[in-house]
């Protein structure tokens, strides 16, 4: 995905400077004013203002003025105008804000219920799975023991952890049967290679499996 950071420009007042002369040609009541914010923007989206300018320019004889061009009234004046709210803005920064506090959330929340799935397998569970290799994948639970567990692994890998849960349908679990006891599953957790389980409301009856790579710790 391409994104495009910049600047934007956005009209938040026009108006006249009241009782105030033009510098030039002393003709009251001409000065006409624009004031600008300027925001910083990705892929269009507002993130947050980062300043502000103001046009100013007389209706009779044209001319175009800056700010430090007007008396010290009429710079009051331009100062005490009240300007449109600009937290529309602000709404990309909003955005990623809710964003890190929704996955910070939604981490916490699976990290707790993890660790109390680990303790109580049940068949059918998905574990989602980190190597040492840096990739990601899953397995689920086909049948348990009274000291083991039995798995069939997916035949797919993931380079990202949020692709995981992609990768869990059931043409994708073929012959990868293995097997742990209860204690290495435990020791798989607590290495942060188990990193997510879910459990289907309606788990899945248990089916004899033949298992040609057993795996004891």
């Amino acid at each position: 995905m391409l994104f495009l950071v910049g600047t934007r420009d956005s009209n938040t007042k026009n108006g006249i400077i009241s009782n105030e002369k033009c510098p030039k040609c002393k003709i009251e009541n001409t000065l006409h004013f624009s004031i600008y914010k300027t925001y910083t923007h990705i892929t269009m989206i507002p993130l947050f203002p980062v300043g502000k300018y103001v046009n100013i320019q007389c209706s009779n004889c044209q001319t175009l003025f800056d700010y430090d061009d007007l008396s010290s009234s009429g710079q009051e004046k331009l100062r005490n105008e009240k300007l449109e709210s600009s937290v529309w803005m602000f709404s990309g920064s909003i955005i990623m804000l809710l964003a890190i506090i929704y996955g910070i959330n939604t981490y916490i929340n699976n990290n707790n219920e993890t660790a109390v799935l680990i303790k109580k397998p049940e068949v059918g569970d998905v574990y989602n799975l980190k190597f040492s290799n840096g990739y990601y994948s899953t397995m689920k639970i086909d049948r348990i023991t009274t000291d083991s567990i039995f798995t069939t692994h997916n035949d797919f890998d993931a380079y990202l952890p949020y692709e995981v849960d992609d990768l869990d349908k059931n043409e994708n679990y073929s012959d990868r049967k293995v097997s742990y006891s209860k204690k290495a599953i435990l020791e798989l957790y607590e290495n942060n290679e188990i990193i997510k389980i879910r459990r289907t409301k309606y788990p899945l009856e248990a089916e004899e499996f033949e298992y040609k790579i057993p795996v004891t710790k």
